[in-house]
Parts: structure tokens; C-alpha cells; sequence
């Protein structure tokens, strides 16, 4: 192995459909990746937590805090996967085991999902180059479809998170297929939906094949009319967004946009659906529409990189707390009274020659 640099060091999990990544990387550098595993999502769940918790009990080195971002819907509070309809993965305590490994080495954990952590991630990113930009929207497409939401600068939580994958869609003209075969646990019976139209899963089996079949998509050429209903679908999602959230930004990744061509099949779709009801050049014009609906910056490490910016998060959040003053410091609070004091005796004194 070679020679880690100094830390401190941070870690993460992104656990996605088909795969979960751990990594290390830099509290101060958090996209430095210094070490990375893949591990399948097998069912049952407890298997592929274990790989995840077993290698990050090998690192070399401790790590600070811990980042979890996963697929959705989760609970935050309790640290579950709750509803999803990934067989295996229902109701499944994801956190606990985690929590139990860091216990003794002071590391907080941060959870979230896996679409929420990179929106976030890829604002922030934005604002440096665009200090005025409010808001991100990340759409990650693969074994199933997740939405993350920046708005007002601030990731969307509310009554749960976003579940955009499942919002209604106007499919093609004469597109007969039913949906996917998990619709039977997703909203509208996922007939209509992105995620039912748009993932792996729904495209292999619009093609009449196993969802595991993975490597059929793979050797699809461009122009396959899979990729028209898959396109359309987001296109869908890409034009809800920028009518409901006003998105800035619209980041596309996962494995399914590794096939570039989807990109700006995309754009031209939701330029058609929006039919120039939306009169912004970034929507309107063909080349200023590519700085609005992008590429991640990160590439297919998007996911990873917004998982380790909860850790830093989570970092930060802790230590933030450790800062809060005592109450039992008689001098810190003695000081701070007779700054009020000073300051009230300021303002009054303004108010009085006012008079």
C-alpha cells in the first residue's frame, strides 16, 4: 500500500442500487480520494453492510467523521432505508452498524441520501464560480432514479426528502410498455413515472430482459429507441423541475449517463416539452441550455464525493458543538455582560441625543 499523506482523514459510504462504495479521503480535501472499495447491493442487505463496515475496519489510518449517503426512502432520525422497493432493503438499519464501529474513536456520522449529499455538493462547486446561484438540482439514473434539491441554498429535507424518480411523466406517442416490475411498491404502479421508464431496470425490461442483465445495455448502440423513451423520461423530470423549483442547475449522473448521447437528447426533449412557455436563453437556446442541464463535475464519482462532504459535515457540526461556551465559566460570562452592558449603554445614549 502506498504512503498515505498526513490527515486528518475522513470516510464515507455511498450506497447505491447496484453498488456501494467506501472510501478515505482528506478532511481538508475532501475530493482526494486516497482509497476506494466497491462492493455489490446484495440481498440480504446485512451482507453488503458487512463488506462496508469490515473494510473500513482494516483502513490504517482513523478517520475523523463518517459520511453515509444512500439509495432512498430513508429516515434521518432512525437511520433506516424505509419504503424502498429494492427487495431486501426494506425497512433495513443501515446507521447502526456504522454507529457501532466508530463507537470509541469520537467520529460523528452524517446521514443522508445518495442524491441530496452530491446536489449539495455540486452548489457549492457552482457558487464558486457563480457566487449568485440559489439553487441545484442533482438527478442520479441507474438502477433507479433520485432527485436531490438545493433551493435557497439549502438541501430540501421537509416532511421527508425529494422522491422526484417517482413523479408522472407524458410518455412518447403509442409507447405501450407498463412500466416496471417494481412498480407494484412505487407510486402511480410506476407505469408513468421517471423511474419506472427511465432506469435500468425499466429499460432491460422494456426489452424483454432480466433486470441483471446489465451488460445488455452496455452494447446498445446510440441510436437504440430505449434510450428515446429513456431521454424522454428525464427530459420530463429536468422540465418539472425548472417549473417548480426555478433550478439554475440540473446536474445529471449515474450509470445510465455514461452514454453520453443522453445528454443532450435530454436538452432537446426539454426544450420541446417546456415549448418556449419559459422564455430564458438557458432554456431556449440550444448552447446556453449545456450550462444549464450539465454533467456532473465529478463524473460517476459524484455520488462519493457527496457522501464524504457529509463527513466533513458532520465534522464540522460536532466540533462546532464542542465550541459552545460553558456555563460554568464565570470570567467567559462576566466578559460577555459588560460587552452587552457597553453596547446598551451605546445605543441608549444615541436614542437620548435623538431627543
Amino acid at each position: 500500500m502506498a504512503t498515505l499523506p498526513p490527515g486528518p482523514y475522513i470516510a464515507c459510504v455511498e450506497g447505491g442500487g447496484t453498488s456501494f462504495v467506501v472510501a478515505l479521503s482528506l478532511l481538508l480535501s475532501p475530493t482526494t480520494i486516497l482509497l476506494k472499495a466497491e462492493f455489490p447491493t446484495e440481498n440480504p442487505a446485512s451482507k453488503t453492510i458487512k463488506n462496508c463496515t469490515d473494510w473500513l475496519s482494516r483502513l490504517p489510518v482513523d478517520y475523523v467523521a463518517l459520511g453515509i449517503a444512500t439509495f432512498g426512502p430513508i429516515d434521518r432520525a432512525t437511520g433506516y432505508i424505509t419504503t424502498t422497493p429494492k427487495k431486501g432493503w426494506n425497512n433495513i438499519d443501515v446507521v447502526s452498524p456504522f454507529r457501532n464501529l466508530v463507537r470509541g474513536k469520537n467520529a460523528p456520522i452524517k446521514f443522508d441520501t445518495d442524491v441530496n449529499a452530491p446536489a449539495y455538493a455540486e452548489f457549492l462547486h457552482a457558487k464558486k464560480s457563480n457566487p449568485s446561484i440559489t439553487s441545484t438540482c442533482y438527478i442520479t439514473c441507474g438502477t433507479g432514479v433520485g432527485v436531490g434539491v438545493v433551493v435557497n441554498s439549502l438541501p430540501v429535507g421537509g416532511l421527508l426528502h425529494p422522491e422526484g424518480g417517482h413523479v408522472p411523466i407524458a410518455r412518447l406517442p403509442n409507447d405501450t410498455f407498463n412500466g416496471y416490475s417494481w412498480g407494484a411498491h412505487a407510486p402511480y404502479g410506476g407505469t408513468c413515472t421517471v423511474e419506472g421508464n427511465a432506469s435500468s431496470v425499466a429499460l432491460l425490461e422494456r426489452l424483454g430482459k432480466s433486470p441483471t442483465d446489465t451488460d445488455v445495455l452496455k452494447n446498445l448502440n446510440d441510436d437504440d429507441e430505449v434510450f428515446e423513451h429513456c431521454a424522454n423520461a428525464l427530459a420530463n423530470l429536468c422540465a418539472s423541475l425548472i417549473l417548480l423549483v426555478s433550478a439554475e442547475r440540473i446536474v445529471l449522473s449515474g450509470g445510465i449517463m455514461l452514454r453520453k448521447c443522453l445528454f443532450e437528447m435530454v436538452r432537446k426533449r426539454t426544450r420541446e416539452i417546456l415549448n418556449g412557455y419559459i422564455a430564458v436563453e438557458r432554456v431556449t437556446d440550444e448552447v446556453r441550455m449545456r450550462d444549464l442541464i450539465v454533467e456532473s463535475v465529478w463524473g460517476n464519482e459524484a455520488g462519493i464525493v457527496g457522501a464524504l462532504s457529509l463527513a466533513v459535515s458532520a465534522y464540522e457540526e460536532a466540533n462546532e458543538e464542542k465550541t459552545v461556551p460553558n456555563p460554568n465559566n464565570k470570567w467567559l460570562w462576566a466578559g460577555t455582560g459588560i460587552a452587552v452592558g457597553a453596547l446598551c449603554s451605546t445605543m441608549l445614549a444615541r436614542i437620548l441625543k435623538k431627543q
